[in-house]
């Protein structure tokens, strides 16, 4: 994966090691930085193999989608953080999908955040979405990276 920018080093915490603890992810009841939140964009993979997997459950494949947005528009973010469909994010996380990525825009790719399992921190996919706390430890994790940023952005 490549690193960030030199001007972005600070927001290294971003991509630390994942502990595995699901818990870590924080629902933050402060205002969430709508500059920062402009930086990340959240896609929900709409392969057909991801889309199964939530038909299987009697859901269609924007249920993720509105869920996500709904996440966005609570906090008031959903005009500033993209939340859009996207493509496979490689065969083997399609097989533990439904699968959502989260992308920064100073990263190539999708990024690992703090709260990810560890196969997920490794492959930086969310695996297995499809339920509302799989939609909620999601969120959790993206707010957390928000407020982190933030934070270290202030701290300068």
């Amino acid at each position: 994966f490549q690193t960030a920018p030199s001007s972005y080093q600070q927001s290294s915490r971003l991509l630390s090691a994942a502990t595995g603890d699901q818990d870590t992810a924080l629902s933050s009841n402060k205002q969430l930085d709508k500059s920062i939140a402009q930086q990340f964009t959240i896609q929900v993979c709409t392969s057909t193999s991801c889309c199964k997997k939530l038909q299987n459950l009697g859901l269609d494949q924007y249920h993720l989608l509105g869920e996500l947005y709904e996440k966005a528009k609570i906090d008031n973010i959903e005009t500033d953080l993209i939340i859009e469909d996207g493509g496979c994010r490689g065969g083997k996380n399609c097989k533990l999908g439904p699968c959502v990525a989260v992308l920064h825009e100073d990263f190539d790719g999708s990024v690992a955040l703090e709260g990810m399992g560890q196969s997920e921190f490794n492959e930086r996919v969310f695996h297995g979405v499809s339920m509302q706390d799989d939609v909620d430890r999601v969120w959790g994790c993206v707010a957390n990276a928000i407020d982190l940023m933030a934070d270290e952005e202030n701290e300068t």
